[in-house]
């Protein structure tokens, strides 16, 4: 952060009596366009632009800009519409409903001037800077994925969509929403698919400043409770598509089955163990490898998935997920096809441009409608001939800013919002290849992701503090609009398990894979699992859970089954206007207990779920009002009230409403 910024100095309705004219210490004037398109959000906008570059897959819902109303008055301008009422005092100051912009000479205090700031030799992007009043006991929330936890106050946060390399508990993340809100009463939603820089009390203890990249100022500001707060970014960026019920199910895999017939044969293996499995993943069905290579650049490798590999698998009633990603691999035969079409996003001298964090692979450019149809086509052709009915669409994180894509934005503006448009192509070739019967799980995104669920939280290490991460970063994601997220049940990876996973590509021959994971901490994590939006096994290591020895096999197969009965009631929950996964924040709004409650959530409205975090079984856990009846096995909760339950192999934490009944989450 910086205090080079050209300051806000002046504000007064423009003579058309309908656009806010605001100038800066410069001199540099611009009129904004003041609207309303969803109750209770104001959009404060430079007339006459679009804010972000929007190729085919806008941020943004269709929604009506409805004018707002600016009256001159003795304080400054007023701006009103329906559920807002504005002032900007005509020169630092404004307010919002709760949002409090610093004025003069409060302004003078702190080392953040609202405006613009120009570009620099340090900074060579120009930004807008917001800064924000934080009341003296509010919490910050929002942001995307934090590892880190879920309240962002006191942190700077860097919202840029890192490949995380595995890594966990630290302040880069794959997916960032420029959504940040507080439980004061106000949010503030950037319009941008770019970096924004948000120093969230970590500078000065009572000031928060948001730097947005970018020329051209788009800024939301949204008034009410946590829900309300919610209910609106989701109105303005879309709410998530529905998801058929087998989503809702048990998902296994690991990195990786090597053969067809070690992927039935694992699915019967289960199957015998009366675990239920709804889908099963393969990463490794190219004739390239995954880990080596990063990329798609080849078709199926026939000698270990011959053509029709899927069909004992459907007739199991076993639907199949395939890995997939937007990188073809440079130098390759397909790599140089797409260069000479032009179908790869390129540098400022029209070369092919690679992946920031890999020089070994070239990004396909989906702002230009051909590369995209070709994309698609190779898409559907997949679906059609593997017969998958899911995709892991891996990566996305990393566009270098150099990049100049086909409509002419650059990779420092489409950092973040590149997952969008590849998820994008992803969802609409797999909805038109397979009408609902097609999931795509993702790992990069930023606003409006969300229509396109669901995401996971990324390859954490298969540590104890690696499943407390990955919490972190799903109780984040939710409380950013993110309704349907998960993680990789057992964790990614050991560094044991990962070389060995090296290893192993050299021969991609089967059943070689190690059991990775301490036997308690799998137990945990796939019983956390079986409570998350998506039970998604995954990781180098093998985690199914008959491999693992008594009791933790048994307490997970048990747990599966419950999973399978749970899949209406997670459907329903679903189709709400909150996230699946409610963080206590959000599920009780304004209760002080259930913001100190931060490790824990409600899965949709009657089920209470508070993770396993250390070795031992215990947990501290805080019941909201009412009776609690456990599923599995714990002594029943009486709320409001904090509780210390202790645990066996299992049990484990969770819990439903009593009023409710159990009959009303789990089904047969």
């Amino acid at each position: 952060m910086t205090a080079e910024t050209d300051p806000y100095v002046a504000a007064e309705p423009a003579p058309d009596g309908r656009h806010l004219r605001v100038t800066l210490a410069s001199g540099r004037t611009l009129t904004l366009s003041c609207t309303v398109p969803v109750e209770g959000v104001l959009r404060l906008r430079e007339a006459g632009t679009s804010g972000a570059p929007e190729y085919g897959t806008p941020l943004l819902a269709g929604l009506p800009d409805t004018p707002a109303e600016l009256t001159r008055v003795p304080e400054g301008t007023r701006i009103s519409g329906p559920g807002v009422e504005a002032l900007w005092d005509g020169g630092q100051g404004l307010t919002c409903g709760a949002y409090r912009r610093f004025a003069d000479p409060e302004a003078d205090t702190v080392p953040f001037r609202a405006g613009y700031r120009p570009p620099t030799a340090e900074h060579p992007a120009g930004c807008w800077v917001e800064t924000i009043h934080l009341a003296p006991d509010a919490a910050v929330y929002g942001g995307g994925e934090s590892y880190q936890g879920i309240n962002l106050r006191g942190r700077h946060r860097q919202l840029r969509n890192t490949e995380e390399s595995r890594a966990a508990g630290r302040a880069a993340a794959y997916l960032n929403i420029p959504l940040l809100w507080s439980d004061a009463g106000w949010g503030l939603y950037a319009h941008t698919g770019g970096t924004v820089e948000a120093d969230l009390g970590a500078t000065h203890s009572e000031a928060a400043s948001v730097e947005i990249g970018g020329d051209t100022l788009d800024l939301f500001l949204i008034t009410g409770d946590a829900p309300g707060i919610l209910r609106r970014y989701l109105a303005l960026t879309g709410r998530p598509r529905a998801l058929p019920e087998w989503a809702y199910g048990v998902w296994m895999s690991r990195s990786s089955y090597f053969t067809a017939e070690e992927v039935v044969r694992t699915v019967d293996e289960l199957r015998a163990a009366d675990c239920p499995v709804d889908v099963i993943h393969v990463d490794e069905w190219l004739e390239e490898s995954v880990l080596h290579d990063a990329s798609w650049s080849t078709g199926p490798d026939r000698s270990r998935f011959p053509k029709g590999w899927t069909a004992p698998l459907r007739d199991r009633g076993v639907r199949t997920s395939l890995w997939i990603n937007p990188y073809v691999t440079r130098g390759s035969p397909l790599a140089d096809r797409l260069g000479d079409l032009g179908y790869l996003v390129r540098d400022a001298a029209g070369r092919p441009v690679s992946a920031a964090d890999n020089e070994n692979v070239l990004v396909v450019d989906f702002t230009n409608a051909r590369a995209r149809a070709w994309w698609s086509d190779r898409l559907a052709h997949t679906l059609k001939d593997e017969g998958n009915a899911a995709v892991l669409a891996d990566f996305g994180e990393e566009i270098p800013d150099a990049a100049v894509f086909a409509d002419g934005t650059t990779g420092t503006e489409r950092r973040n919002s590149y997952g969008l448009i590849y998820q994008d192509a992803v969802r609409e070739t797999g909805l038109a290849t397979r009408p609902g019967d097609f999931v795509a799980i993702a790992r990069s995104g930023t606003a409006g992701s969300q229509r396109d669920p669901a995401h996971w939280a990324g390859d954490l290490p298969s540590t104890w503090s690696g499943l407390v991460s990955t919490l972190r970063a799903l109780l984040s994601m939710s409380l950013s609009g993110a309704s349907l997220v998960t993680h990789d049940a057992g964790g990614y990876w050991t560094p044991a398990s990962y070389r060995a996973a090296i290893a192993q590509r050299a021969t991609m021959a089967p059943y070689g894979t190690p059991t990775d994971v301490e036997p308690e901490l799998y137990g945990r994590w796939a019983q956390w699992a079986v409570f998350s939006p998506i039970t998604r096994f995954h990781g180098v290591g093998r985690r199914e859970p008959t491999v693992y020895p008594e009791p933790v096999r048994s307490a997970v197969i048990a747990a599966c089954r419950l999973r399978h009965r749970l899949r209406p009631y997670l459907a329903e929950s679903a189709a709400a206007e909150l996230p699946l996964m409610r963080p206590m924040p959000l599920a009780h709004p304004g209760d002080r207990a259930a913001r100190d409650a931060d490790l824990q959530y409600l899965l949709g409205p009657d089920v209470l779920v508070a993770p396993i975090l250390e070795p031992g079984g215990r947990r501290l856990l805080w019941a909201p009002p009412g009776e609690w009846t456990p599923l599995l096995g714990c002594p029943p909760l009486t709320g409001p009230g904090w509780h210390e339950v202790h645990c066996t192999p299992d049990q484990f934490p969770a819990f439903v409403r009593t009023e409710r009944g159990i009959a009303a989450v789990l089904r047969d």
